[in-house]
């Protein structure tokens, strides 16, 4: 156990600028743009409000130059449960943001995990430890389905935190209720577990894909991204041009988008439950229905399989 911990260290340490600074840097960025959109309402509906009229912002009716303090206090005369999912709602789309970021910084991840060791040779150092080339493939596989997602679940968590401060801040100075329209109904605990929950699983559901990337990984010489890609397009396109159909294409996108959301884009419904899925809520709150599937397993006995080739390739290739 305490060499896992040890090798998930390293891989922090080593990727502390993909890991943590990524997630400050969105944030940052979201709160400059919330800023901007606060100091700048005031104008909008002054300039604007006339010919706009009155604007409904989830059944909230607000129209004049008192915007901020009439969304303040007709949000507080909603009832409880409707307030809680607006913030929970507010929340998934602030995280949003840092999916996409984790998603990108996780390929890349992926795709030096095994390569770059091999690129400075520091291979010959790690493979001097007493350290499993098993326990070494691992730690890195566990790092983007458990790890990761936990640095920017971690991001959209403070960053939240810090737009509730702000509101409170334009609450207070225009007379809004701060308990009833912010605090209360502010989901700190539940929302955050959704979300990674369903980057964990989704994590799993694409498991095929991110086995495939850290396998390449370990064996190419060059252009990671490329050795990558290309063997997928080419078998997609010998499929269709042989035999006139997509299944592999299909699974391959279905992995690739599930990782992302989990939604059948032709249909709009979520692949666990078939539901339709009319916001973010509808699809943390299906998550767990990926499981369900037997191609959820298969997946992950494909996955472990690839990763399997992966420790075999790294045990006997060091580019010496």
């Amino acid at each position: 156990m305490n060499t896992v911990v040890t090798l998930l260290k390293r891989e922090y340490w080593e990727n502390r600028g993909h890991f943590a600074i990524s997630p400050l840097v969105m944030g940052g960025f979201l709160i400059v743009l919330f800023l901007l959109a606060l100091f700048n309402t005031e104008h909008i509906i002054g300039t604007h409000g006339a010919s706009l009229g009155p604007i409904n912002l989830n059944g909230i009716t607000i129209s004049g130059l008192d915007y901020l303090g009439a969304l303040s206090i007709e949000f507080a005369s909603l009832s409880l449960e409707r307030r809680e999912q607006i913030w929970e709602l507010s929340f998934y789309g602030i995280s949003s943001s840092f999916t996409f970021i984790m998603i990108f910084v996780s390929f890349i991840y992926l795709l030096g995990s095994l390569y770059d060791d091999r690129k400075d040779r520091s291979i010959l150092f790690w493979k001097s430890l007493p350290v499993s080339d098993l326990m070494t493939v691992t730690s890195k596989i566990i790092t983007v389905i458990f790890v990761i997602p936990a640095f920017f679940v971690i991001g959209s968590m403070v960053t939240f935190l810090l737009i509730m401060i702000i509101s409170s801040l334009v609450a207070l100075f225009n007379n809004g209720n701060l308990w009833a329209s912010i605090w209360e109904p502010a989901p700190f605990l539940s929302a955050p577990i959704k979300l990674y929950t369903a980057y964990v699983i989704q994590s799993l559901w694409a498991a095929p894909f991110l086995a495939w990337l850290l396998l390449v990984s370990s064996w190419t010489k060059r252009k990671p991204i490329l050795m990558a890609t290309i063997p997928l397009a080419v078998i997609s396109f010998l499929e269709f041009y042989y035999y006139r159909t997509s299944i592999f294409a299909d699974a391959l996108r279905e992995r690739m988008m599930g990782w992302v959301v989990p939604i059948d884009i032709s249909s709009g419904r979520h692949l666990g439950s078939n539901e339709s899925v009319l916001d973010q809520s509808g699809i943390y709150d299906n998550v767990t229905s990926l499981m369900a599937l037997p191609g959820f397993w298969y997946g992950l006995v494909a996955a472990a399989a690839m990763v399997a080739g992966a420790v075999y390739i790294r045990r006997y290739r060091d580019e010496s």
